[in-house]
């Protein structure tokens, strides 16, 4: 009995030790399947790490700050001069507007016919990540240059940085100097275009204007010579004073008349005086009403018309012509308030050492990255053998 009781602690012990081995073995293979996943980590950390100590080209950064002042700003210039509301159309506007030519396809055109940035930025003494392809497209080199030449606008003070990048000091240098000049150029050239354009429309205007005083003033005087009077207006009223006078002096001789006739004979040498003289008057002021409404010629009514339709045309053009100078005036001086120029801020220099690739955060970041992807891999991979098992 005591035998048998022996054999079987026996048995078990053995069975216990064997299970042991088993589930240390079992923790061995999942911890060098584990270590197995986790080494791409370290494999992908380990060839960036040997691309940037060895391989990666260098980048240098040359730094500008460029501020767009507008004539308008200076206001105690022109004391006088009344403001406009939106000549210089604001700060912001003008820096958004120079940030947005800075980027454009026009002068990267520049850039690279000036500093042949193609060639630089595609050269095989770069590494292949960091290079252009030689035979990269119009859209693509765009974007390349965009990612190599940033620019950025400082809300408070609207000072527009610049930071250009190259493969060498010299070159990004030559970037920069050449972005602010082709900048200044093109500001000045917008602000100039513009208010030229303005005065010289407006002096079209003035030129019409001037035209249209002299023919009307033309067409007044010929009007005058032709009917002899200096002004028709004045002529009728003269000639309405002499007929209201002949007809007071009618109505006086009239009453003359009937006293006459009242104790006098018919044929007494008085009377026939006093009747011969309104006879007269009579004939006199038939011919003085028939020059202001006759029917067989032209009367001093529709002379007086057409005098007065002449004489306002004259003013009124005259009055186009004294708006035209006035606004042509209004336009100089906005054509003054809307000239730009460009302030540096920081000029351009060349950079002692590079910037960029930032190898160190580039690292951190990558090992970073990488531990979550393998941690959020492991958990999903867990989850799945776990449901499995169940």
């Amino acid at each position: 009995m005591k035998q048998t009781l022996v054999k079987f602690r026996q048995t078990v012990a053995d069975r216990m030790r064997g299970d042991a081995r088993g589930d240390t073995y079992t923790v061995s293979v999942a911890t060098r399947a584990r270590y197995m996943r986790y080494h791409w980590v370290l494999v992908i950390f380990g060839a960036f790490l040997f691309y940037n100590a060895f391989w990666v080209s260098d980048r240098f950064v040359t730094e500008s700050s460029v501020y767009v002042k507008s004539t308008s700003d200076n206001a105690a210039i022109l004391p006088m001069l009344p403001l406009v509301s939106g000549a210089s159309g604001g700060a912001a506007h003008d820096a958004m507007l120079l940030t947005s030519y800075i980027l454009s396809a026009d002068m990267l055109l520049a850039l690279d016919k000036r500093l042949d940035l193609r060639g630089h930025y595609s050269s095989s003494d770069w590494d292949y990540f960091s290079r252009m392809s030689s035979d990269v497209s119009e859209e693509d080199f765009l974007k390349y240059y965009r990612k190599h030449l940033s620019v950025n606008i400082q809300p408070e003070s609207n000072i527009i940085q610049i930071r250009a990048q190259g493969f060498t000091p010299g070159f990004s240098q030559a970037v920069a100097d050449t972005v602010l000049e082709r900048a200044e150029a093109y500001i000045n050239g917008v602000s100039q275009r513009i208010a030229l354009q303005e005065i010289a429309f407006v002096e079209q205007e003035l030129i019409r204007a001037r035209q249209s005083v002299n023919d009307s003033r033309g067409a007044l005087l010929t009007f005058q010579s032709e009917n002899e009077l200096l002004d028709p207006a004045i002529t009728g009223a003269a000639i309405q004073a002499v007929v209201n006078d002949m007809e007071g002096e009618l109505v006086r001789l009239e009453a003359e008349e009937k006293v006459l006739t009242s104790y006098l004979q018919p044929n007494a040498a008085e009377l026939v005086s006093v009747r011969d003289r309104i006879a007269g008057i009579r004939d006199q002021l038939e011919q003085e009403r028939d020059k202001f409404a006759s029917q067989g010629a032209q009367s001093i009514n529709q002379v007086n018309a057409q005098f007065e339709e002449l004489r306002l045309a004259f003013e009124f053009a005259t009055d186009i012509y004294k708006v035209t100078l006035q606004t042509l005036e209004q336009a100089r001086v906005e054509s003054y308030r809307k000239l730009k120029h460009l302030v540096v801020v920081q000029s351009a220099r060349m950079p002692d050492s590079p910037i960029l690739p930032r190898k160190t955060y580039n690292l951190i970041t990558l090992f970073v990255i990488l531990n979550l992807i393998y941690g959020i891999v492991a958990m999903i991979v867990a989850t799945i053998r776990e449901h499995r098992d169940v």
